[in-house]
């Protein structure tokens, strides 16, 4: 008779814990189930992405950022950022994106824009001579551009991974000239030595240099570099 009741009491102990387990099991699974739900449905967020297919956007809303001190100088500037929306099979996505520049003088109060009507994508900005952080800073000389204008990958979107133009301005602004195209990669931007706008990058799946006079803006000169590879085998081979 004590042997039944103790294989009973077992038996209910086993009942119990299983049940237990399930439910812990189920409530594991639940919530599982739900933070992959809402990770699949939440609004993804992008930058340096222009979706160009105009179709597929349910929203796009321009808005001016923060205006900060141009270098050296008593100018504003402010980023156009430029928001879309678009929805995908499992959610929505958020890119923004700059897509111009805005100056203001204070003492004139007068402004203009970098590049007026501008629908393409301004990747990243290069200011010459570079931050020191120190005192006094160097005051800016010249600033370089990096933008895309064209889907050349069509894949409908403006994004880092197609060609490129290499752009240059004064720090006003106000001489924005387009000085290379079809840049895979910008791997540096310098001021050399006698004043010259240094841009090393790649074209062509070749590394080149351009130097650009900052005076006049224009190139001086630019073609390909030695490879470093070939450099060492012609010093080894003598």
């Amino acid at each position: 008779m004590t042997g039944r009741r103790f294989f009973a009491v077992v038996w209910r102990v086993n009942a119990v814990l299983i049940l237990l387990t399930t439910v812990l099991a189920c409530a594991v699974l639940a919530f599982a189930a739900r933070e992959i739900f809402k990770e699949a449905i939440r609004a993804r967020q992008a930058t340096g992405v222009v979706n160009v297919a105009e179709e597929q956007v349910d929203r796009s809303r321009a808005e001016l950022g923060k205006f900060e001190i141009v270098r050296g100088t008593r100018l504003l500037r402010a980023p156009l950022q430029i928001e879309q929306t678009y929805g995908f099979s499992s959610g929505s996505k958020t890119a923004t994106s700059v897509q111009d520049y805005l100056f203001y003088e204070p003492s004139e109060g007068s402004s203009h824009w970098l590049l007026p009507g501008n629908k393409g994508l301004f990747l990243s900005e290069h200011e010459l001579p570079e931050r020191e952080y120190s005192k006094p800073e160097p005051p800016l000389i010249a600033v370089v551009y990096e933008l895309v204008e064209v889907d050349t990958n069509g894949d409908k979107k403006l994004t880092a991974s197609d060609a490129k133009a290499v752009a240059v301005s004064d720090p006003s602004g106000s001489r924005f000239t387009r000085r290379l195209t079809g840049v895979e990669e910008v791997h540096g931007t310098t001021l050399t030595t006698n004043g010259s706008i240094l841009i090393l990058y790649t074209a062509a799946s070749t590394l080149k240099a351009a130097e650009i006079d900052v005076g006049s803006l224009k190139i001086v000169r630019d073609g390909p570099v030695q490879p470093l590879r070939k450099q060492v085998g012609a010093a080894a081979q003598r």
